[in-house]
């Protein structure tokens, strides 16, 4: 059940984070366009585009993580044997979820105090920019609960 659970928020994820980029290309390319070609821009072109790169890039750590491709180095020798690999990864994702679910809080908080507060260009409520924090902490949360559920699942004794 975790295995499909992992597979199909990745199935999800990974054209979402495609879309993410497309958008922020097709922006900079109108934009480049409409200032070379036609001397105009769109002022909220800037905006939408950083708020399509937040949204990519915690949509797409947590599409990293589910997938176990984020990158990875062994910083600790032991930590390449069997068991005491497994121990490593069990406190990371512990940490991961644990990290996630206080960004959640701190994110909340976050929102409500930029509540009445416009977006210069676009006219809108400016605590949109931080929905994407909020969505990837607790896309990371999941994320890190599943890989932790996988570990402890597994068999100790296989590496």
């Amino acid at each position: 059940m975790v295995a499909r659970l992992r597979h199909g928020l990745s199935r999800l994820l990974a054209p979402a984070v495609g879309l993410c980029l497309l958008l922020i290309l097709a922006l900079a390319f109108s934009q480049v366009v409409l200032r070379y070609l036609f001397a105009a821009s769109i002022l909220w072109v800037e905006e939408v585009s950083v708020m399509a790169l937040a949204w990519m890039t915690w949509l797409g750590a947590v599409h990293l993580w589910l997938n176990r491709a984020h990158l990875t180095a062994d910083i600790v020798p032991l930590a390449t044997w069997g068991r005491w690999r497994r121990r490593l990864d069990v406190a990371i994702n512990a940490l991961a979820c644990a990290g996630a679910v206080a960004l959640v809080a701190v994110t909340w908080q976050t929102l409500n105090a930029f509540a009445g507060i416009e977006l210069g260009a676009l006219e809108i409520d400016a605590r949109i920019k931080y929905y994407p924090v909020l969505a990837g902490a607790c896309g990371l949360a999941i994320a890190a609960a599943l890989e932790l559920a996988r570990l402890l699942s597994a068999d100790p004794d296989a590496a």
